[in-house]
């Protein structure tokens, strides 16, 4: 059962690495981008984890592509401020960490609603879903830190579009 636990939470959470590597661009304190995701998934998953039986008939597992307009709205809402604005406004920080949170969370909620509908309730579940995320959101930080890749820094809009390929992939969800 673990073991489905951890593939389960490995799964869901393999977004939030490109998210982290996309927001640590430009940043020094890349702490708040890791426990800002974390927390946003970890209170969502907690929040599916005690409320299984009452939207277990209102969503489905398809909702969660919907995740994918989010992203896209954050990445053109980072295309359409000037780097200035962005680059130095704590608020648009904050509120691009929390809604990239609530974006790659929206699966990992849903598959902790699906846990918890086959009987995996407990307090663990949405712990290790939000570790996972975090873990990959870190590893991604870490990604963005390698030489060759830090060039990709110089290119202001990347991570903007990469947040929108993000997702236009998770809406292809909904298509497929």
């Amino acid at each position: 059962m673990i073991y489905y636990l951890l593939i389960t939470a490995f799964t869901v959470s393999v977004d939030s690495l490109l998210c982290g590597f996309s927001l640590s661009f430009g940043r020094k304190n890349k702490i708040p981008v890791v426990l800002g995701i974390t927390l946003t998934v970890f209170a969502m998953c907690l929040i599916a984890n005690y409320a299984a039986m009452i939207l277990s008939s209102v969503l489905n597992e398809k909702t969660a592509c919907l995740g994918g307009i989010v992203l896209i709205g954050t990445g053109v809402f980072g295309l359409t401020k000037k780097e200035k604005e962005s680059s130095n406004d704590d608020k648009s920080l904050t509120a691009k960490i929390f809604l990239t949170g609530f974006a790659v969370g929206l699966d990992g909620a849903f598959a902790n609603l699906s846990l918890s509908l086959m009987g995996i309730n407990s307090f663990y579940v949405p712990v290790i879903i939000a570790l996972m995320h975090g873990i990959m959101v870190f590893i991604g930080i870490l990604l963005s830190e390698f030489p060759i890749l830090k060039k990709a820094e110089k290119l202001s809009f990347l991570p903007s579009v990469i947040l929108i390929i993000l997702g236009l992939y998770k809406l292809s969800g909904l298509i497929f």
